[in-house]
């Protein structure tokens, strides 16, 4: 019962920081989305989706108006989850407005509607799943909606009664996705088959992360931290760390990095990814909830508060910067360039090179 109790007002805090109004102003008002693909940021800011070639900073326009979807703005429209590229040219992103449920798909190249899809009846929070020709769609009402390239229904899964918060994940076998329920499912893509679950004790917000052994990550709002086992669902090892875990892990081959909320105060942590040890922790006065970026060994976290901080494998400070604005979405690397996207500051992305030197910002005019 307790653990029925915690999930409702956490679920209410958090559909109430990326459901805020985005009103007309033009620096990012809600958690923004980024999707890098070639020399093209995707940007989902809440009023729009932007496209930015990463090089210059420079909205790309097609003809005399730049490229974005919506063309104008409209009330009716709130988007915010990171968009979804398919292997046919789609981009697929959904509607997170409270009373429209559209999942649609545009047309990268002109900004057009291709279709939609209506069935959903609660509000879209998570981004989706390209995978092969199908797209894996987490629902506000619990329900993980397939359908294909057309953005037609080929099943449905009913796996919680709260609203789906994570984007699902892939191996290329089976899909995985958390829930508030603190449940981790294993699903077949071909039909929605449960073919396993792990029973995590404490909702997951964010998604997890998969290495090329096989094994999955991931951090619960009650503080543990997760390896599972893709095969069966059983867990490898399990790190208590101080504090609520909002966002994905980063990965690489030293190991594990993870940023923990403690009231309004963050840890960031390195865990050797193997047994789950703490190698080295740092602690912020400020919350950090982002995912971080790991490059060349080297990790970059951000805080609410603005700061971005590049460390060393070892824990070593390497540089930061400070930015106006909160930051709640983890850093991108794209090239040589990092690409943070502040919430309500004054500008919508900020591009600093892996030393820490800024390079170029972008608002949208």
């Amino acid at each position: 019962m307790k653990f029925q109790r915690i999930v409702l007002p956490l679920m209410v805090v958090f559909l109430a920081l990326v459901l805020s109004a985005c009103g007309n102003m033009t620096a990012t008002q809600n958690f923004p989305g980024l999707v890098l693909q070639d020399e093209t940021l995707y940007l989902s800011e809440g009023l729009h989706v932007y496209a930015v070639n990463v090089t210059n900073g420079q909205e790309i326009r097609l003809g005399d108006a730049p490229l974005r979807f919506p063309k104008e703005s409209d009330n009716n429209i709130n988007l915010y989850a990171p968009v979804a590229l398919t292997a046919d040219g789609q981009m697929i992103i959904p509607n997170s407005h409270p009373s429209q449920h559209s999942l649609y798909s545009i047309d990268p190249q002109t900004g057009t509607v291709r279709w939609t899809f209506e069935k959903s009846k609660g509000t879209w929070v998570a981004g989706t799943l390209a995978l092969g020709e199908s797209i894996y769609a987490p629902g506000g009402d619990g329900i993980l909606y397939a359908l294909n390239a057309r953005g037609n229904e080929i099943w449905t899964v009913p796996v919680s009664k709260h609203a789906l918060l994570t984007r699902p994940v892939s191996d290329g076998e089976l899909i995985f996705l958390p829930t508030m329920d603190g449940i981790l499912y294993a699903l077949n893509p071909a039909n929605g088959r449960e073919i396993w679950t792990a029973d995590l004790g404490s909702p997951i917000v964010a998604s997890p992360v998969l290495d090329e052994a096989g094994n999955i990550y991931l951090g619960t709002l009650s503080g543990d931290f997760f390896a599972i086992s893709s095969d069966n669902g059983k867990t490898i090892w399990r790190q208590k760390l101080d504090g609520t875990i909002w966002s994905a892990p980063a990965l690489q081959e030293d190991g594990l990095y993870i940023g923990a909320l403690k009231g309004k105060e963050g840890n960031f942590y390195a865990l050797n990814k193997d047994t789950g040890a703490i190698r080295w922790q740092r602690s912020e006065d400020s919350s950090i909830i982002a995912s971080p970026l790991v490059f060349d060994g080297n990790v970059v976290y951000v805080t609410e508060t603005g700061r971005v901080q590049a460390l060393s494998s070892e824990g070593a400070p390497l540089w930061q910067a400070d930015l106006k604005g909160k930051l709640v979405v983890g850093p991108v690397l794209a090239g040589n360039l990092i690409l943070i996207a502040p919430l309500q500051g004054d500008a919508m992305l900020v591009a600093f090179d892996t030393n820490g030197a800024q390079r170029w910002t972008f608002k949208a005019e």
